[in-house]
């Protein structure tokens, strides 16, 4: 049995604790979303803001822990299937080249540069332990992941076209894809480190290179059969049935389904619920789903994106107050120069990559793009919930100590910086005519 996400260490009381930590967690969640109907900022940058303010307030009771495996399984699955239900297929098709190259390509050289920029930075008994690089390059695939939620709530207030939100959505859900099994990957490498079963650090400097290839082909493709398996067998059953909480249900076994199901044949679990979204919203809503069903399913799993997406933020604030096992330990930790250098330079390498791929590609593939959609598509790189989560899924050693208060500042800066000013880009940018013009296919 998965033991629970938040308990009291002793062991005593273990359902009543979770249930009250849910509840107090969930209700300071929404307040602080009511509170943002007033304030009028996005809610993402409220939420990182709320679980700064539990950190610096010692806010959480200091007998609670995080099962770090829990919180890959029971947020990463609900977070990308909500991405690939919205997705538009046929949208999407017309940006594939584009979205590609920003998704695979952007991803590696994302990763490469932020290695680059945070190795000097990383503390000698960790580089002593797994070597300069590999945790490094777990670090750079743990940011490549993008945040496109409140950037999207801006792209709908201003009328942007579509295909700009097609482009940005598009790059988004397959950069989660990408930069998470990456992660997993490298992860899974420092496991083995730490355990003794891979050998000296020096023998991880391949892993990534050789053997790292061959993992990435490997668990995608299998990733991608359980997915269109577990979404296929889904859709069979949605096109014979019309009860919408039942159909609803359905598709809570298909995400957390498919995720296991890959997982236990050695595959990407979040490239099977990606896979799992993508059909669900392109075809069961189309052809095996009521209007009423997908009115039901579409607002069960926007409320779920909300709860997980809220939780996220804060036990990263509860993480932050207990690294270290001290209270503001964390919060300490975040203002060492060390952590502070490393966040900066980190930072600019996430737009300085993200800058050389955008406008590579505007300029080979934006022809038709209008004037201005290049810097938006720039700008829009948001960091959010998944490097979040992706970083409370580590193991609890000194390498999760240091790069959690990075992850955490940079994902601070970039909702506070990128997130407050695109309003203010896109007023000044020409994003094009409201509605969409005839584009050919890239």
């Amino acid at each position: 049995m998965i033991h629970a996400l938040l308990a009291s260490t002793d062991g005593q009381g273990l359902v009543s604790d979770t249930m009250s930590a849910f509840v107090a967690l969930l209700g300071f969640a929404a307040t602080v979303g009511v509170l943002t109907k007033f304030v009028k900022i996005p809610y993402t940058v409220a939420l990182v803001l709320a679980g700064l303010a539990v950190a610096l307030l010692d806010a959480a009771p200091p007998d609670w822990a995080l099962n770090e495996e829990l919180v890959l399984v029971l947020f990463l699955p609900p977070l990308l299937f909500q991405a690939g239900l919205h997705m538009n297929l046929a949208h999407l098709q017309r940006k594939a080249i584009p979205v590609a190259a920003l998704a695979i390509p952007g991803v590696l050289l994302s990763m490469l540069a932020v290695a680059f920029a945070v190795r000097f930075f990383i503390p000698d008994e960790i580089t002593q332990v797994y070597g300069p690089w590999l945790p490094a390059l777990l670090f750079g695939a743990m940011l490549a992941p993008t945040d496109p939620i409140s950037v999207l709530a801006v792209f709908k207030s201003a009328n942007a076209p579509e295909r700009l939100k097609t482009l940005v959505e598009g790059e988004s859900l397959f950069n989660d894809g990408t930069g998470v099994v990456l992660f997993l990957i490298l992860r899974a490498a420092i496991i083995g480190v730490a355990a003794g079963s891979i050998g000296e650090p020096a023998a991880t400097e391949t892993l990534s290179i050789a053997s790292g290839v061959i993992e990435f082909v490997r668990v995608v493709g299998f990733g991608l059969v359980a997915g269109l398996g577990c979404g296929m067998i889904a859709f069979w059953l949605l096109k014979r049935l019309d009860d919408h909480v039942l159909e609803n249900a359905i598709t809570v076994v298909l995400v957390w389904g498919s995720f296991i199901i890959a997982e236990k044949i050695h595959g990407s679990g979040v490239i099977a619920v990606v896979v799992a979204g993508l059909i669900m919203g392109n075809y069961g809503s189309k052809l095996a789903m009521s209007k009423r069903t997908c009115e039901t399913i579409e607002t069960f799993w926007e409320s779920i994106d909300f709860i997980v997406n809220s939780l996220v933020f804060l036990l990263i604030g509860i993480e932050l107050q207990f690294i270290g096992g001290a209270n503001g330990a964390g919060v300490q930790k975040l203002v060492e120069l060390n952590v502070l250098l490393a966040i900066a330079c980190s930072f600019v390498a996430i737009l300085a990559s993200r800058a050389v791929m955008v406008y590579t590609v505007a300029l080979m593939f934006g022809k038709h793009w209008p004037r201005g959609w290049k810097h938006i598509v720039w700008w829009a790189g948001l960091k959010g919930s998944i490097p979040i989560a992706l970083v409370l899924g580590l193991p609890d050693t000194n390498l999760r100590e240091f790069l959690l208060p990075v992850a955490f500042g940079i994902v601070l800066i970039s909702l506070l910086l990128q997130g407050l000013t695109m309003p203010t880009l896109i007023r000044k940018s020409d994003v094009g005519p409201i509605e969409d013009e005839p584009e050919p296919k890239h």
